[in-house]
This record gives structure tokens, C-alpha cells and sequence, in this order.
């Protein structure tokens, strides 16, 4: 099978398409004959270094969908299904899966590939947010692939929404380096995925027992909040990330986020399909942060 392997860490050319063997299926796993390949920010930066990743070369890529040709299981033969692994493997012909989800009939192996990690991301973060329909909720870097499922759940919600992004619709332009000065007091809950020192002006902004969720570290910098800041004001500063929240609370919305996509009431955003040879070509697209929506492989 082709498949897509990490040299070392890098730019995009640490990437090579070469042949490799059709990996062995485990107990309780399934094989999957992969129809789409997901290509999120996070990964750019685990290929870069930027973040930790495992040993090299190895098989690169963690979001796939397609369908099921091996499993222990006989009915789930023919089933098409989307798998997140946290061991890679996924920018490959066939994968072999231990954490899977049914995909609704109505939605194509694009969509949920598209759909499967950021909007259970969403679902999950809105969960432990807890956000109501009085509140006003703050979601940055809209354009990004979480950020526009956070803010249709917000608003499904009751919520008033106020987003930023580096480039179009958004209440506020988060290229402005004093983007923050703009965010209108009394805001609940931040969904916190910039990152950097700059952060904790936020805290001002906030209302009282406010929360903060920060997710993301799209500018490569941990957001930085002083103890101080956060006791003054009662805010909650939650940190979603790691094994428990993207092995356990992810993974237990996603099969209710696909079907928030089957229903209409969330919308897949696919940015452009690259095939499989231009691996190089759809990361370099990933970090321009030209694109609104998901980036995806077609093997």
C-alpha cells in the first residue's frame, strides 16, 4: 500500500510517499480501506517539532476515514466508519483501527473526516463549558476548524457569540496585535486557542466567575494567565487537552457530533482535497492559514 512517512522533524519535505506493507489488525481491531485523511493544525506541528512526537520514520497521520474490510466482528464489513489514533498510521491506503465510529449513511467519508474530530472537539468543550443561553461566550480563531463548530453550538445554545479571526467574517481581526482592547466586557467563557503571554489581557474583559477554556496554541505559546488575575475576579481557567480529554471526552461525543452533521444542525467546512502524492502541498496549505475549514487527503 502507499502510504505517507515521517522522516525526522521538519518542514513539509520530511514527508515521503513510499510503499509499505498493509499493516497486521490486532485484537479488537478493525482495517480500514481509507477514502479521506484529515490534516489538522496540530499536526504541522508535530511534524515541524514544535510538538512531541514518536520515533521516525513511522507511518504520519491521525484522522481517517473509509471503509471496513477486515474485523472480528462480520456486520461491521462494508460499514463505513472514521477512526482518531493517537499512534498515527493514518495517512496510509489501509489503516488498522482500535477506536473507531459508525458514520451515518448520509454523510460522505469527506464529511466525516472533516467533521469527526473538530466538532466532537466542540461538542466536548461546549459540555464542560456548560455554556447558557444568558451568557456571552468568546470564540476565537473562528475560521479554524473547531472555532466554527464552537460558535453554531454557542448559538444553538441561546449564547451571544463574539468571534475573532485572522481573516474573514468575524466580529474582530486577530492579526491586530491590540485585538484583545476590542473584546467587549462581560464575557463569560473564553474558548481560548491563540495562546501566548498576551492571553491574560483577556482577564479585564471577563465577567465575574467567568471561565476560560484554553484548547489551542495556535501562535506555538501556551497562553499565560497570573494566579492573581484569576483569583481576583473568580475566573476558572480549564486546560482541555491530553489523553483525557481527547481519549475520553472526545471520543464519548463523537458518534452524537456525526449525527449533529447527519441532521443539518452541523455543517462540515472542507477548505481543499489534496491527493495523496501532495502531502507536502496540503501541510504548507494547513500552516498559511489561508484556507477556512478542513484540509483533506484523498488516497
Amino acid at each position: 500500500m502507499r502510504a505517507v512517512v515521517q522522516y525526522g522533524t521538519g518542514g513539509p519535505e520530511v514527508l515521503k510517499v513510499e510503499e509499505r506493507p498493509v499493516p497486521a489488525r490486532g485484537n479488537g481491531e478493525v482495517l480500514i480501506r481509507t477514502e479521506a485523511i484529515g490534516v489538522p493544525f496540530y499536526e504541522t506541528q508535530l511534524r515541524s517539532g514544535l510538538m512531541p512526537a514518536g520515533p521516525v520514520p513511522a507511518i504520519f497521520g491521525h484522522e481517517a476515514a473509509g471503509i471496513v474490510v477486515e474485523a472480528d466482528d462480520p456486520s461491521l464489513h462494508g460499514k463505513r466508519v472514521v477512526s482518531v489514533s493517537f499512534t498515527g498510521g493514518a495517512y496510509a491506503e489501509v489503516v488498522a483501527a482500535s477506536q473507531y465510529t459508525l458514520v451515518p449513511d448520509n454523510i460522505t467519508p469527506t464529511q466525516a473526516v472533516a467533521a469527526a474530530v473538530p466538532a466532537s472537539v466542540a461538542l466536548a468543550l461546549m459540555n464542560t463549558a456548560d455554556v447558557k443561553a444568558s451568557e456571552t461566550v468568546l470564540v476565537e480563531a473562528v475560521s479554524g476548524a473547531i472555532g466554527g463548530y464552537l460558535a453554531r453550538l454557542a448559538e444553538n445554545r441561546g449564547a451571544r457569540v463574539v468571534t475573532t479571526a485572522g481573516k474573514g467574517t468575524a466580529d474582530i481581526d486577530h492579526n491586530d496585535p491590540d485585538w484583545r482592547q476590542k473584546v467587549p466586557e462581560g464575557i463569560d467563557v473564553v474558548f481560548e486557542s491563540i495562546g501566548g503571554p498576551r492571553a491574560a489581557e483577556l482577564l479585564a474583559k471577563l465577567a465575574p466567575h467567568g471561565r476560560i477554556l484554553a484548547y489551542g496554541l495556535l501562535s506555538g505559546e501556551f497562553p499565560t494567565f497570573p494566579v492573581a488575575g484569576l483569583i481576583a475576579r473568580g475566573i476558572t481557567l480549564i486546560g482541555f487537552g491530553g489523553p483525557d480529554a481527547y481519549g475520553k471526552r472526545v471520543a464519548a461525543v463523537r458518534a452524537e457530533a456525526l449525527d449533529l452533521v447527519a441532521d443539518g444542525t452541523l455543517v462540515p467546512v472542507l477548505d481543499r482535497t489534496y491527493p495523496l502524492d501532495d502531502v507536502a502541498a496540503a501541510h504548507a496549505r494547513v500552516e498559511s492559514r489561508e484556507g477556512v475549514g478542513k484540509v483533506v487527503l484523498i488516497p
